[in-house]
């Protein structure tokens, strides 16, 4: 029976992407439908993720991806095969990795946490928009966890509005407004942050700010 099950959960990697040949996501979509059907196939995902093929790596983070953008608590389990994956340096496998891992961060603050350095080093440094994309959204995310993990990713958020010359203020901004959810006391200082991106080009970063200053005004004390 154990050999049967083994099978079963090494099968599902032959379902993948890269195994199939196939060049779009449908059938990443497919495998990561069947894994929300049955999540103990996720026990595959996360053991080839410590394997060396980068196509499989993609493959498996975009399912963990997938998957923690329906159910994050089903992903959460596995955070710890994730991470080691944001030090990729195939820039598919590492967006990928990003992106599960911001989806659950709120999930696992400890494990969050503990790579802040790493985050915000890759904010300011990774030559991946998308990659500095997810990592600001992973702060904005781990702010929902509690007190304690929106004090500490304050600041970090606050340098993430002027990185890459502000291409992810409206990602930072947002996260923000989970730091005042949680922080309440800091209210009117983000308000005076927000206030001042008022004005921006960006549609996107307007409507952060909007839902930003609402925030502030509903925890002002």
């Amino acid at each position: 029976m154990m050999k049967d099950t083994d099978d079963t959960l090494m099968a599902i990697l032959d379902t993948l992407s890269s195994r199939t040949g196939d060049e779009t996501q449908q059938s990443n979509r497919s495998t990561a439908e069947r894994c929300l059907e049955d999540p103990s196939l996720l026990a595959a995902m996360a053991e080839a993720l410590s394997g060396k093929e980068a196509a499989l790596l993609g493959d498996c983070a975009e399912v963990m991806t997938i998957v923690a953008s329906q159910k994050p608590g089903l992903v959460a389990p596995y955070i710890t095969c994730i991470v080691p994956l944001l030090s990729s340096r195939t820039t598919k496998v590492r967006w990928e990795a990003m992106h599960a891992f911001s989806l659950v961060a709120h999930l696992v603050p400890e494990a969050a946490g503990a790579v802040l350095e790493q985050l915000q080093a890759m904010i300011q440094t990774d030559k991946s928009t998308i990659v500095r994309d997810y990592a600001t959204d992973a702060l904005g995310n781990l702010a929902r966890a509690d007190r304690e993990s929106a004090s500490a990713v304050y600041p970090l958020l606050q340098e993430a509005l002027l990185a890459a010359d502000g291409k992810h203020a409206g990602r930072a901004l947002a996260g923000l407004l989970h730091v005042v959810t949680m922080v309440p006391e800091l209210a009117d200082e983000v308000r005076i942050i927000a206030e001042a991106y008022a004005g921006h080009s960006k549609p996107v970063v307007r409507r952060a700010v909007k839902a930003l200053v609402k925030t502030c005004d509903l925890n002002r004390r």
